[in-house]
């Protein structure tokens, strides 16, 4: 039998894997220099060669494998091919038997699917009732928080009319206590004004006793007015400046009287009404003298500056 010049004449031999075999060692290969060029392994080219399909993955890969076998020792793959037995060399394991049996076998893999099927919806089924009884709980505890108050409010809201009869009975005018109240004015007065001012006191008391109360009914409006407080004396205070510091001092009134950057080596003389908030940055080149008396500002200095009261 003759081919065309890419194939050579076909050994004689009964099977394809027989005839592979022949070509192989006519054109001196091993089988593993076969297995290196089909980038298959020796064991697989040796499977092939004795025929032996089972060791093989399957019908589709067989024919592959055969068909490159072939054409790599220049056989016709063709003719090859339909040397491959009945069934084209597929393991047994490949088709299952279709031997009647007495109980189908399709019946496992449903009841597996229905099995997985009731487990997949099982968890979600769990979950979902989970939730509904927290969301009843929070619901009845939710109704429960917000009955109770309005059960406290209806028991508490007999008890108001009892105190507001308190204050309409004190709305009421007392013209009793509003003539005893009238009548003892000019008695306050005369008090308060001898104990603010002294001396305004001791000169009525000099007096006759039916020039007193006027005395005191005039002298009533001069202790009231803040004329005495305006009259409170001024205090001194010196700062020596060591080191240059910046120094704010405000009085009692809240005016800064001094508000400047002292330079080392002098001095500064503050006059103003007690007390005198003092502010000095750099406190440690500022010495205080406040009424003639040295004070030490190391107690109420932080990170260097120091703010103080002197009164």
């Amino acid at each position: 039998m003759m081919t065309n010049d890419h194939t050579t004449p076909l050994p004689v031999a009964s099977t394809a894997g027989a005839q592979l075999r022949a070509a192989r060692e006519a054109a001196g290969w091993s089988q593993e220099a076969v297995a290196q060029q089909l980038k298959l392994a020796p064991r697989q080219v040796r499977a092939i060669e004795e025929d032996d399909y089972a060791r093989l993955p399957g019908r589709t890969f067989v024919r592959g494998f055969v068909r490159n076998y072939a054409r790599l020792v220049r056989l016709d793959p063709s003719a090859v091919i339909a040397a491959l037995p009945r069934g084209d060399g597929t393991s047994p394991l490949d088709r299952p038997s279709l031997t009647a049996v007495s109980r189908p076998m399709v019946e496992l893999p449903v009841a597996s699917v229905r099995r997985n099927s009731w487990t997949r919806w099982l968890i979600p089924i769990a979950l979902l009732a989970i939730v509904a009884a927290a969301g009843v709980y929070e619901f009845m505890r939710t109704s429960a928080a917000t009955r109770r108050p309005a059960v406290e409010n209806d028991s508490v809201a007999p008890s108001p009319p009892p105190e507001s009869a308190s204050p309409s009975t004190t709305a009421l005018p007392n013209p009793l206590a509003k003539a005893k109240t009238e009548s003892a004015a000019p008695m306050e007065k005369s008090d308060s004004a001898a104990t603010v001012t002294p001396p305004v006191a001791a000169a009525t008391s000099a007096t006759p006793a039916n020039t007193a109360t006027a005395t005191a009914e005039s002298t009533a409006p001069t202790a009231a007015s803040p004329t005495p407080n305006a009259a409170a004396p001024s205090a001194t205070l010196l700062l020596t400046f060591k080191e240059k510091s910046w120094v704010e001092v405000k009085d009692g009134n809240g005016a800064a009287i001094f508000v400047q950057t002292g330079t080392a080596g002098t001095t500064q003389t503050l006059s103003g009404t007690p007390p005198l908030d003092v502010s000095i940055g750099n406190a440690a080149g500022v010495m205080l003298t406040y009424r003639g008396q040295p004070i030490d500002i190391a107690p109420y200095t932080r990170a260097n500056v120091a703010r103080l009261l002197l009164k």
